[in-house]
């Protein structure tokens, strides 16, 4: 029997996803307990703490939470990326890579290490380890490949930043780097199911914190676990990183050892936000639009938005 195509794997990827996320809707609905485990329900959960996170502990009283720029077009990206991008296509994605892997190597079972083998949290901390530092050499490529480049623009366009900020980016990054980084977890013995849930809860908290406009220093773990005070400073354009700095998605570490962690030690500095010379659209369709227009112009695009490091 013929293997079937790919764009067939992925529609039969998405149908199941979408009817397994009704039958969970049903489900949650009938048992308000089971709630969080939906997680359409999370992001909203999520959102509703960092709103009041923001109103409790403001960073900035002149900078109103829900007056700030942009504050109505970050919230339409946390519905486009959180239920459309997510419900019509990273799960089907990374589910049809899964079986292009196993067609790959003529096999259900493609694992060149058995990590279900290893005690469970084993299992856990090496699967941390993995993702976390994918996110991190993923996000930094983002900043260091032109190509790349130009889709994460829209994302440190702009220039007031709320919990909602962290969903304010092209849909195309997500696709470009998120499923391939399943692929080597793929060959040591986790599934999409596995992938796509670890990336939900363990990525959704920090994301939405990292980005708040709150006043809360954490003292050491400052430089252990990333935080506003830390991830502020990666959306700003009045820093010494060529590329960049504060690269992270969960542990500092990775910009500690690679040397593009910063976070001065003078309090009163503050990070300046945005991109120098800002060229992006503020609209939604011009901002979806916009990266294409520059990949394929032939204009200079240097994808270094900050000056060199000074010695």
């Amino acid at each position: 029997m013929p293997a079937p195509a790919f764009s067939e794997v992925f529609k039969q990827a998405l149908s199941a996803y979408w009817h397994s996320m009704l039958d969970l809707f049903k489900f949650n609905f009938s048992k308000p307990s089971e709630l969080f485990s939906n997680p359409f329900f999370t992001v909203i959960f999520i959102c509703l703490f960092c709103f009041m996170l923001e109103h409790i502990l403001p960073k900035k009283k002149n900078y109103p939470v829900t007056g700030r720029k942009g504050f109505f077009t970050d919230l339409f990206y946390v519905v486009f990326i959180d239920i459309i991008t997510y419900g019509f296509g990273f799960y089907a994605l990374i589910t049809t890579i899964e079986w292009f892997i196993k067609f790959s190597f003529h096999t259900e079972n493609p694992e060149i290490f058995a990590i279900s083998k290893l005690p469970v949290w084993v299992q856990f901390l090496l699967l941390f380890i993995l993702v976390d530092f994918s996110q991190w050499l993923a996000h930094f490529l983002l900043h260091r490949v032109n190509f790349l480049w130009q889709f994460h623009k829209i994302h440190h366009a702009q220039e007031t930043l709320g919990f909602a900020s962290t969903r304010h980016f092209h849909f195309f990054e997500f696709f470009i780097l998120k499923p391939f980084l399943f692929i080597p977890m793929k060959l040591i013995g986790y599934s999409a199911h596995d992938y796509f849930l670890f990336h939900m809860w363990f990525g959704y908290f920090l994301t939405f914190y990292s980005h708040c406009n709150i006043k809360l220093s954490w003292g050491f773990l400052d430089y252990i676990i990333i935080n506003p005070e830390t991830h502020y400073w990666h959306h700003s354009k009045n820093i010494p990183g060529r590329y960049g700095v504060n690269f992270s998605s969960i542990l500092n570490v990775w910009d500690l050892m690679f040397g593009t962690f910063y976070l001065p030690k003078d309090k009163n500095l503050q990070p300046e936000l945005g991109l120098p010379n800002n060229n992006v659209p503020e609209s939604f369709l011009g901002q979806l639009v916009f990266p294409f227009k520059a990949v394929f112009s032939k204009k200079v695009r240097d994808p270094r938005p900050h000056k060199k490091k000074k010695k």
